[in-house]
């Protein structure tokens, strides 16, 4: 099999993440960058995102939740998971959006209204977040993890509505080696499977 991912997308290394834990050491790493729409994504994936799954049969999978559902097994099996992973990509969706509208924003127009409105998402999602387990490789908690992540990397200003106790949990996830193996800057490297990344881990 085979994971088309870039080297910042937090649901695929959330994705990453959980495939390291469960020794699915196979699978194949792919890197894109999906917000140029390269024509090699592209031929995989039309929508140009990741993450996208490609099965030994050939059958492409879209979309964080479904790829999770089929490479481990059902997980969200209870009410709590499925609770976190669904809040966890609901906030990635609006900071993914704020980030998006104020990096593509013509240049000398007013700011969409809709960049504001993203951000205050943003600000209550934060302020109700669920509380991180920094040590468990359930991909619900990776999700979480990875949101976290990405609020305080596109939104630094808006990170503190997220608690101390979130806040604490989360400095402690970052710790893991297994998470420092796919910072964006360790992706760099691009490893090309999940063994390769392994190998990477200290």
């Amino acid at each position: 099999m085979k994971l088309y991912t870039s080297t910042t997308s937090p649901t695929a290394r959330a994705i990453i993440l959980t495939a390291l834990s469960q020794n699915k050491d196979d699978l194949q790493l792919a890197y894109a960058d999906p917000w140029t729409t390269p024509p090699e994504l592209t031929a995989e994936n039309p929508f140009s995102q990741v993450p996208t799954l490609i099965t030994d049969d050939g059958i492409h999978i879209y979309n964080t939740l479904t790829i999770a559902d089929y490479l481990f097994d059902h997980p969200f099996r209870g009410a709590r998971q499925s609770a976190i992973a669904g809040y966890a990509t609901a906030l990635l969706e609006q900071i993914i959006k704020a980030y998006s509208l104020a990096r593509f924003q013509p240049e000398g127009t007013a700011e969409h209204p809709h960049i504001a409105r993203a951000r205050a998402a943003v600000v209550r999602g934060l302020e109700r977040a669920p509380q991180l387990d920094p040590a468990s490789n359930h991909i619900a908690q990776h999700l979480l993890a990875m949101a976290y992540h990405y609020a305080e990397l596109r939104h630094p200003a808006l990170y503190p509505q997220l608690d101390a106790d979130n806040r604490r949990a989360f400095a402690a996830y970052q710790q893991r080696p297994d998470v420092r193996a796919v910072r964006p800057e360790a992706l760099e490297k691009r490893p090309a499977s999940i063994a390769a990344l392994r190998q990477t881990i200290q």
